[in-house]
């Protein structure tokens, strides 16, 4: 009788501890930075976030954006074209994102908070990527530490992440192929 409730305690406890380990994959709520969202105009941005310290036309990803810099650890990317956000960088020790994750978060902690993720390699970095379950478009990437795994940075996007990564700023020109002078029709490489 004795061994059968312990038992039966046992079980209790490892079903209660299975039901509190259960993991909820990231919510619509997760895909906003200090109140700013994917898709937000400026003007929202600056009422969010007041004005940023400098900006900067460059390309990302392919998309020509505008670069607003609150700081060497936060920059908000918008579309230069329809001046809406299409991505938001965060790398401060102090930002508490979602679920209370911050800097320095194991790998453990969001899977709690967030469920498991793909991982991806990046421009040499590691990722997790989690992907708004509203707005299939919309990721989370938490740069990871490449060999401790732990929280670096959050970026907010929806700019496409097969893109090879090149940042053109605006002050420079993409190199344009030299047309080459093609003598009576031959052939040239």
């Amino acid at each position: 009788m004795k061994g059968m409730k312990l038992r039966a305690g046992i079980l209790i406890f490892l079903v209660l501890m299975m039901i509190s380990a259960v993991t909820f994959g990231a919510e619509a709520e997760d895909f906003s930075f200090k109140g700013l969202r994917l898709g937000d105009s400026v003007e929202t941005m600056v009422k969010k976030l007041g004005e940023p310290d400098f900006d900067t036309d460059m390309y990302l990803r392919g998309v020509h954006v505008i670069r607003y810099t609150y700081s060497a650890d936060q920059r908000i990317y918008v579309d230069a074209a329809d001046k809406r956000v299409v991505e938001m960088f965060c790398r401060s020790h102090q930002y508490v994102g979602p679920h209370g994750v911050t800097y320095g978060a194991s790998r453990a902690g969001l899977v709690r908070a967030f469920g498991q993720a793909e991982h991806k390699h990046l421009n040499g970095n590691i990722y997790y990527v989690y992907y708004n379950p509203e707005v299939a478009r919309e990721k989370l990437l938490i740069e990871m530490e490449p060999e401790q795994r732990y929280l670096l940075s959050w970026t907010y996007t929806n700019l496409d992440l097969e893109d090879p990564g090149i940042v053109i700023t605006g002050a420079e020109e993409e190199e344009k192929p030299v047309k080459k002078f093609n003598y009576g029709g031959l052939p040239v490489d």
